[in-house]
């Protein structure tokens, strides 16, 4: 048994390391590489589930998938959640403006996989109902059921990305385009969208920060009330 179970264990982090940003996911785990994106041709049978992007949590990459889907929602809305600075979510990139999402580094809370937990643990009544007063995390936390991955690895554990993680998927935003494209994903607009993070602004109690994607604008007034896109993201391999 030991054997077997160290075994498994080498495969995962031999598989983690193999992923390349713009990889194809599909509904059994396997991928198809960027490079063969072009010839790809969906089987019904072993959908798309998103394309991967890769983060720096903490010094460490870590390969990660972008649902296909997206959706325009508010952030929060009323009880608790709109005026309370979530602390423990807080992630300042020390730049932002036009062009920012392309060269900022960041402090702080860089990796988004938790935040919905904080924000629970700081707003228990609030986060009872995240249909009514928390509109974009509750696409994520029910993304794996509206996306038809029921049953799979893919099922739980989508989550609203920090700022970090939105810039790294902007900075790769063509790539990441071409395999959204493919896998009938949806696409980044230049309609001046600007996308939701889960990253708390540390300076007023009802920002957070956006990325406009039609010009990497890093904003840090996104008011939680606003209707503006977000999309999820799920780390591969999480069992």
């Amino acid at each position: 048994d030991v054997k077997d179970t160290t075994t498994t264990t080498l495969q995962v982090i031999e598989s983690v390391a193999s992923y390349e940003v713009g990889d194809i996911i599909l509904t059994d785990g396997t991928k198809v590489s960027v490079n063969d994106v072009a010839t790809y041709t969906i089987d019904e049978n072993n959908k798309p589930i998103g394309v991967a992007m890769i983060s720096d949590v903490y010094g460490v990459p870590t390969p990660k998938v972008i649902g296909l889907q997206k959706s325009a929602l508010s952030w929060a809305l009323c009880k608790t959640g709109y005026s309370t600075k979530f602390t423990n979510i807080l992630c300042k990139p020390i730049q932002a403006g036009t062009g920012a999402a392309l060269k900022t580094t960041f402090t702080g809370d860089i990796d988004g996989s938790d935040n919905w937990e904080e924000i629970c643990a700081a707003d228990p009544e609030g986060t009872q109902d995240p249909a009514r007063y928390y509109p974009a995390f509750n696409f994520a936390n029910t993304y794996g059921t509206t996306a038809g991955l029921t049953g799979t690895v893919y099922e739980n554990g989508w989550y609203v990305p920090s700022i970090a993680e939105l810039c790294e998927v902007y900075k790769n935003k063509d790539v990441i385009q071409t395999s959204l494209t493919i896998a009938n994903g949806f696409i980044f607009d230049d309609n001046h969208n600007k996308y939701w993070s889960s990253s708390q602004s540390p300076d007023y109690n009802s920002y957070v920060y956006q990325v406009e994607f039609s010009c990497g604008t890093v904003y840090d007034a996104g008011y939680k009330s606003n209707v503006d896109p977000v999309f999820v993201l799920h780390v591969l391999n999480a069992e």
